[in-house]
């Protein structure tokens, strides 16, 4: 109906105007009459008979806000665990807050004020999506809690498990504690919510956005107002909205409906000066961008070694202090802790990369925590965290609400994962990501060459799975699914190749050879060997496949004996056959001084001869040196020799270094010069002073 408000007419529910004495009101319709409500008041489609009660009394609001944030620490003080395999069996409550790592994110900044940056995220390279999302205009790395305050509205973009409901997580209870002047952001309002429930509400019938988070963050069974509170502080301009999840919903129409409600609850509180933080995954982001003035993007970028060192120090002390209280033998056990998980980090290239993601450095530190060994060798990793993640997965679903036909066949589901892999891995290479159709289409051959009755519903009933439980294999996006980590679409792609080789390696070579020379898949074709050799635990096989790339030698010049040696050195101690290794040996020495196979080539030849413990055999030979004249110095100068000498034929080793130094060389004056033993002693310093 129409409302005379003084300003003209007023049309329309659930709408506000301010009157005269700066209140404000609420105008909607119920069963088609008009009326005013108080202050302060949202209303729905059927407000009860709270919903037109007198404006609250200060102290009621402050009751209801100190009531909200004690709410808000009881539900995200201590991080979440469940769905992280070992993690929920291990009674953990960690405070989130002693936990948390500041992130860093990379700004979009406008066209001539970048550069190109060669990004890595959840350990791949950007899609060509991905890359147009973000114009390839990002910035150097910046904390994002500095972001933040620089802008009215922040959008963080990230790949599964960088962090970006942890860092909302984290502001609110900042806020809630009481420290908003330390982070920057004073006495702001936290209002945390999930836009996929906000989406949930909208399917159900029409609400604002205003009301929505009145309603989600209202504290259960209370009777204080908290929509009044919430209200009050969109009013006053002390509101920081969470908004969790942009990319979350799934359906279009729906989704573009969240987004266009989020903008106008921006543009609509904005300016009185509250701050708003937006997250979404960066595949799917381009469907749901906004555009509004004041929205600035950035994108979270991986840990580096001091958010690494950091969050194991902070994760260590955590644990013993729960377990043992603030005493000094908890703290020797920390440290303790501490060296061993970043010494399995740093010597394992596999774990780092890992290592790089703050939810998967999470799930390594509950495995090393749980007394798993985490192993030297990456492919053993590998499969014991995706052994473990399905285990977690079949326990998620047997404790859910739906009825599940039957338990989860865990190697019958790694077989169809390696398969999907392989078959992700050679559409999209380097991305790992696939269209649900495409997706569904190919689970359903998997399954009806594997013999099932019903591919079709075997498949829907694993996506739905993925959906609901997702740990592993998950949707990254609308309409985009993805691993966790290009890490393991990798591992369960290499897996995948494994299996073709049962009943002999010629299809694995065949495949292998395919792809020498290509960078996105050799990480690929060393799991590849690995798997053969430590996993299925069959060195020969695995030999044959490195020997088969050695004699064929497929791709470029250089490039399958190089593979072949990574790859053994890969699977090394046990994983290949001695024959085998001695064979790829062989091969990398003539490599490794070929002058026609590029240097960086002959570089890794060399590298993997060293690491693989070979040594020429004339490594100590000396080469004779008879009198004569040789150039010397910058301007080529002439000096001459008058009599022989001998210099050895190689740089010293490293392997002769150690000897050196085993033998007590620098403590054996025989072994120096006059001058050399006096640097040695200290003697040289004196003199040079006394000088």
């Amino acid at each position: 109906g129409d409302v005379d408000t003084g300003g003209g007419p007023f049309v329309g529910r659930d709408q506000t105007v301010e009157t005269e004495d700066g209140s404000i009101s609420v105008v909607g319709d119920v069963k088609g009459s008009t009326f005013i409500a108080a202050e302060n008041v949202f209303v729905g489609d059927k407000p009860d008979s709270a919903d037109l009660r007198p404006k609250p009394s200060p102290s009621e609001l402050r009751q209801a806000t100190e009531e909200y944030l004690q709410c808000l620490l009881d539900r995200h003080r201590y991080l979440k665990l469940k769905g992280m395999g070992v993690a929920d069996r291990i009674a953990l409550r960690l405070p989130l807050l002693d936990l948390y790592v500041p992130l860093k994110a990379r700004l979009e900044l406008p066209k001539g004020e970048t550069w190109v940056r060669d990004l890595r995220l959840a350990g791949r390279q950007l899609t060509d999506e991905e890359g147009g999302t973000l114009a390839g205009r990002l910035g150097q790395p910046q904390p994002v809690l500095d972001l933040l305050h620089d802008h009215d509205c922040l959008i963080i973009l990230g790949d599964p498990g960088a962090g970006k409901t942890t860092f909302l997580k984290y502001l609110a209870l900042q806020l809630a504690l009481g420290r908003g002047v330390a982070i920057g952001l004073y006495d702001r309002l936290p209002l945390l919510v999930p836009l996929s429930a906000y989406a949930t509400a909208l399917s159900d019938g029409d609400v604002r956005l205003d009301d929505f988070i009145a309603d989600y963050c209202r504290v259960t069974g209370s009777d204080l107002p908290v929509a009044a509170m919430l209200t009050q502080a969109l009013k006053k301009g002390t509101a920081l909205a969470l908004l969790d999840g942009l990319d979350e919903v799934k359906e279009k129409g729906l989704r573009n409906t969240v987004v266009e409600r989020v903008v106008e609850f921006y543009t609509q509180h904005r300016r009185v000066g509250n701050k708003f933080v937006l997250t979404s995954r960066i595949v799917g982001y381009r469907a749901v961008r906004p555009v509004a003035e004041g929205l600035a993007e950035c994108t979270l970028v991986d840990f580096e070694e001091d958010e690494i060192e950091a969050f194991v120090g902070k994760w260590t002390t955590a644990l013993e202090k729960q377990a043992q209280g603030e005493t000094a033998i908890a703290e020797v056990d920390a440290q303790r802790e501490r060296e061993e998980l970043l010494a399995a980090i740093r010597r394992n290239p596999g774990v780092r990369r890992l290592a790089a993601n703050p939810l998967l450095l999470t799930i390594l530190a509950l495995m090393k925590r749980q007394g798993i060994t985490l192993p030297e060798r990456r492919v053993q990793l590998y499969d014991q965290y995706v052994r473990t993640l399905l285990s977690t997965w079949n326990r998620a679903r047997s404790l859910s609400a739906r009825a599940v036909p039957q338990e989860l066949d865990e190697v019958e589901t790694t077989r169809i994962l390696a398969r999907l892999a392989l078959w992700m891995h050679q559409v999209s290479p380097g991305a790992g990501l696939v269209k649900r159709e495409d997706l569904r289409r190919e689970l359903e051959s998997i399954y009806q060459e594997r013999g099932e009755e019903h591919p079709e519903a075997a498949a829907r009933r694993l996506m739905e799975d993925v959906r609901e439980y997702a740990g592993l294999l998950l949707e990254r996006g609308p309409g985009e699914y993805g691993f966790i980590h290009l890490t393991f679409a990798e591992y369960l792609a290499a897996v995948g190749i494994a299996l073709q080789g049962q009943q002999g390696v010629g299809p694995i070579v065949k495949e292998l050879s395919a792809h020498v020379g290509d960078a996105a898949w050799r990480e690929v074709s060393l799991l590849t060997v690995g798997h053969l050799g430590i996993i299925q635990q069959r060195d020969e096989a695995a030999g044959a496949v490195v020997e088969a790339l050695v004699d064929e030698a497929p791709g470029p010049p250089g490039e399958a004996v190089v593979l072949a040696g990574e790859a053994v050195v890969d699977a090394c101690p046990s994983g290949v056959s001695t024959q085998s290794k001695n064979h790829v040996i062989e091969a990398l020495v003539p490599t490794m001084q070929d002058a026609h196979v590029p240097a960086i080539l002959r570089r890794r030849a060399g590298l993997s001869l060293g690491r693989l413990g070979w040594l020429p055999d004339d490594l100590d030979a000396f080469v004779e040196v008879p009198p004569g004249k040789f150039l010397y110095g910058e301007k080529r100068k002439k000096r001459e020799i008058p009599h022989r000498y001998w210099i050895a034929r190689y740089p010293v080793t490293n392997s002769q270094y150690a000897r050196f130094i085993a033998d007590g060389g620098y403590d054996r004056k025989e072994f120096w010069s006059a001058d050399g033993w006096a640097w040695r002693t200290g003697a040289l310093v004196d003199l040079l002073a006394i000088d």
